[in-house]
């Protein structure tokens, strides 16, 4: 029984967001929604993707918007960096270093996963965060952990990210400008929705025909978009320039 495979959303990039969500619309407009019981959640959907692409028009104005999704990237991968930092020294055997893991990691849990939030949610999360980290009463935890540098560019880059969106938000000011990043936090839970459903059918043995040709085209193109993340991990791993992303029209 093939189910529909898991695909982390929050890595594509607003153009191969887009058309994955296109593409998915799509197929389960092939299927129909009512197949598999989801036609209040797809009118949903289907309004969000619509004003995804209307944000999306708008965000392509601004020739700072791809400078921008880099830097909230990197700074993604900072804080995450630090996490898997404290995760990893809590299992390093050394009393010292496990107990100031111990400490940091009731810090950093306080503030949750930023990759998930707004711009500006992220943007408030990690400044807080970055301050209670270097309080003198977790500082010293901080450089136990040898963590002194990488909070350091965490905070560099939150700076970074703020300035670089004020300096978008300027250029734009005579636009109808939204956020693409609030509409996809707005679509992902309703496609992870629709999906858990078609899976329970599977689940349930209760696919039809059309259904296993819904599941085995949607993991088509989820396969793709997965060497296409796989490779863009593999260029920022060597330090090689990736290629712009095209544009959506």
């Amino acid at each position: 029984m093939n189910k529909i495979l898991k695909l982390v959303l929050y890595k594509l990039r607003n153009g191969e967001y887009f058309q994955f969500m296109s593409d998915f619309k799509s197929l389960l407009l092939a299927l129909t929604p009512a197949a598999i019981h989801s036609e209040a959640e797809f009118a949903d959907f289907d309004t969000a993707l619509t004003r995804l692409d209307d944000e999306l028009r708008v965000d392509q104005g601004s020739v700072l918007t791809e400078e921008l999704q880099i830097i909230d990237l990197d700074r993604d991968n900072a804080w995450r960096a630090i996490d898997m930092r404290i995760n990893a020294t809590l299992l390093c055997t050394i009393p010292e270093e496990m107990e100031a893991a111990k400490r940091l990691r009731r810090v950093f849990d306080l503030y949750d996963d930023v990759r998930r939030m707004t711009y500006n949610e992220e943007t408030a999360s990690l400044t807080n965060l970055v301050g209670d980290l270097t309080k003198p009463v977790n500082a010293g935890f901080v450089t136990t952990c040898s963590l002194d540098t990488w909070v350091t560019r965490l905070n560099d880059l939150n700076v970074a990210f703020k300035a670089k969106q004020n300096e978008r938000d300027t250029e734009l000011a005579n636009k109808n400008s939204g956020n693409a990043k609030v509409v996809r936090l707005e679509m992902d839970p309703l496609y992870e929705l629709m999906v858990e459903r078609v899976n329970a059918l599977v689940s349930l043995n209760m696919q039809t025909p059309e259904m296993e040709d819904f599941v085995k085209e949607l993991n088509q193109k989820i396969k793709t978009l997965e060497i296409t993340l796989a490779t863009r991990e593999g260029r920022k791993d060597s330090g090689e320039e990736e290629p712009p992303a095209p544009e959506v029209s």
